[in-house]
């Protein structure tokens, strides 16, 4: 004989409501979250994609707490302005488990104490306290007494070497760079400059496996595997991992006889 499941609606049940059962279980208290979970950089460039890399940016901001967030931001000073102006526009109320979040709480106050300059949705997409926040003084996550903190400091540079003591100032330790920009000899000069293995060109969440075995060997390798470049190269006595959309203005006329492509190998440019 079937039994009847527990949660079966009869017509008592509609015309006699209970209210003595909570309609909703209350999920546990978050705790403090004390160390990051692999925090990225990015640095955006005068020629780079501001629309995208603000895309990718705000997105992110959304879920400040979940692994790979981009924590810290350096701009060319030339479109600092626009760039944080784009990426506010695109900023709408976070979810509650943000907003509710010890350690987004403790950064919203420290802020407000601290006097520290920073950037919020506009009043009509959200509230303060359950907007993404990008602090725009000159601190690092260093000024917060917790970590992740929730927001996305954001400094500015005016060449590559500034660029680079922004990213070895600033804490936490990064698993990632994002570059955005359309040169690839600004690519190479950073990389060489920035303690980092990992760097994204004009392009976010690619799967790096492709190139892995190469970089487990300490082996120089280019290949070209489902629209991207990948690259393991040795740069200041480091092994790095370079990928970007072949697709982008990365890719010259190349002036070698077909099929006899050094470019990448020598790491020249072609045509150079």
């Amino acid at each position: 004989m079937c039994e009847i499941p527990a949660n079966f609606l009869t017509s008592d049940l509609v015309h006699h409501l209970r209210g003595d059962k909570p309609k909703f279980e209350w999920k546990p208290q978050l705790q403090l979250k004390k160390t990051w979970t692999r925090p990225r950089f990015m640095f955006v460039f005068e020629n780079g994609d501001l629309n995208t890399a603000a895309h990718c940016l705000a997105e992110r901001m959304h879920e400040p707490f979940e692994p790979f967030p981009i924590a810290s931001v350096a701009v060319h000073q030339s479109v600092r302005d626009d760039f944080i102006e784009s990426v506010r526009n695109r900023f709408h109320q976070v979810k509650p488990h943000v907003a509710t979040h010890p350690n987004f709480e403790r950064t919203l106050k420290e802020l407000e104490y601290g006097g520290v300059k920073y950037v919020a949705a506009p009043e009509e997409n959200a509230p303060l306290i359950a907007s993404p926040i990008i602090v725009t003084d000159n601190v690092t996550h260093l000024f917060f007494s917790s970590c992740p903190t929730g927001v996305v400091t954001l400094k500015s540079f005016d060449t590559i070497r500034r660029a680079a003591d922004i990213f070895v100032h600033e804490q936490p330790q990064f698993d990632a760079v994002h570059v955005f920009d359309e040169s690839i000899t600004s690519v190479y000069a950073l990389a060489s400059r920035v303690s980092c293995v990992q760097f994204y060109v004009n392009c976010i969440e690619v799967c790096m496996m492709p190139i892995l075995p190469f970089y487990g060997m300490r082996q120089a390798r280019a290949l070209l595997q489902n629209g991207y470049h990948y690259e393991t190269l040795e740069l200041g006595d480091i092994w790095r991992i370079i990928v970007f959309p072949y697709t982008t203005t990365f890719v010259r006329h190349c002036c070698c006889p077909q099929g006899q492509c050094t470019c990448n190998i020598t790491h020249g440019i072609c045509c150079e």
